[in-house]
């Protein structure tokens, strides 16, 4: 099998590794995974090492340009005023990017042939990891947003048809398999976050909501762990989008989170995570412009209980009434003591913009106190 691998490789021939891969994984799925584990190693560790030195032929073929300020012989200069390309870029298209669609085509085929199934689950955690970690070492923005689509897919088909059963579909009731599944999705979103596409990034949090909703009751301590990143990242993506009201809360939920189910949280991790939430808070405008056109506060409206719903706060629909406001999360801050938490810069910043008024002076008096910060709100070590 693994000489079948290596021939379908050298010829680029996807489509008769994906009916092999299909046809050994049927043989081999009750007894011998662990072979199976072996070939699709091969398959992608070989199909990556052919990416590789395509990119280093392609580098040492311009290197070998024995004068890089030569206009080049007349049919380069014909062929570059046509076709307007470079010459590296001409050598990557022939050489490189043959190999990245293969590798590309790979990983797709792999993921489908391993897709839901009980006995498989290890081996399709490990080439969706492999598969997120090519997209984001070659900024492969376009190819990760594919990755996430078909993942998406196959968890809704899922489960769309988990009543239908079968001896070995996978499961989300068992513990060890929600637990993979919402590892994968949180690794999408650390992708997605690290390549800057925020509109993914978010679809990954209705993803990862989602699996929380359906998490097993045996699944609770696994669940509980990834509540931090899963809030930390949503302060990223609000911080992202400006959404200034949900990413104060955001903050309020990871600080709330923290401190009860963190043990042993350094104190200086307390007072940055408070001084997060303050600071957030206050960033938030005191009055919005109600300049909105016909039939949007119903969209806004709707867009506010999602919101609230992925924040972790218990959903009451009522059209006359704002889920989350500014007002409440201020409230909120003086009742439980948040701002009690918070250095002293943090605290007279409160104090000027919350208690006093003195509009002529308040630039001149807050100016001093945001340059103290940066030396007084280190990143927290655990959050």
């Amino acid at each position: 099998m693994l000489k079948h691998i290596d021939l379908g490789v050298d010829m680029r021939a996807g489509r008769r590794i994906k009916d092999a891969l299909i046809n050994y994984r049927n043989a081999v799925q009750a007894l011998n995974v662990s072979s199976l584990e072996t070939v699709v190693d091969h398959l992608l560790d070989s199909a990556t090492q052919r990416a590789e030195g395509a990119q280093r032929a392609a580098a040492a073929a311009l290197e070998q340009v024995p004068d890089l300020d030569s206009a080049g012989s007349p049919e380069e200069l014909m062929l570059s005023y046509v076709s307007g390309e470079k010459m590296a870029d001409r050598t990557d298209r022939a050489l490189v990017t043959p190999w990245f669609k293969f590798l590309w085509e790979t990983y797709r085929t792999v993921l489908d042939v391993l897709k839901n199934n009980s006995r498989l689950e290890g081996l399709y955690a490990d080439a969706a990891a492999r598969a997120a970690n090519f997209c984001l070492t070659h900024q492969r923005a376009t190819e990760f947003r594919r990755l996430c689509d078909m993942l998406r897919n196959h968890l809704s088909n899922l489960l769309r048809y988990r009543d239908q059963g079968g001896a070995n579909r996978t499961d989300l009731a068992e513990p060890a398999t929600w637990e993979r599944y919402a590892g994968m999705r949180f690794e999408q979103l650390r992708t997605a976050c690290a390549l800057g596409l925020w509109a993914e990034a978010f679809r990954c949090v209705e993803d990862v909501q989602g699996l929380f909703a359906a998490a097993p009751r045996a699944s609770h301590r696994a669940r509980a762990a990834l509540m931090s990143p899963f809030y930390a990242a949503l302060t990223r993506i609000f911080a992202r989008s400006e959404s200034r009201l949900y990413n104060a809360y955001a903050w309020y939920r990871l600080f709330t989170f923290s401190r009860t189910q963190v043990k042993g949280l350094p104190a200086g991790d307390v007072a940055t995570l408070a001084s997060n939430v303050v600071l957030s808070a206050l960033a938030i405008m005191p009055y919005e412009g109600d300049g909105r056109r016909e039939g949007e506060g119903s969209v806004e409206a709707e867009r506010a209980l999602r919101m609230a719903g992925i924040l972790g706060f218990t959903v009451v629909r009522r059209s006359d009434r704002p889920v989350l406001t500014r007002q409440a999360l201020i409230a909120d801050i003086e009742r439980k003591g948040v701002l009690a938490l918070t250095p002293a810069p943090v605290k007279a910043i409160w104090a000027l913009l919350e208690t006093e008024f003195d509009p002529l002076n308040i630039c001149e008096r807050v100016a001093p106190l945001l340059s103290q910060l940066d030396g007084v709100l280190p990143p927290p070590s655990s959050a």
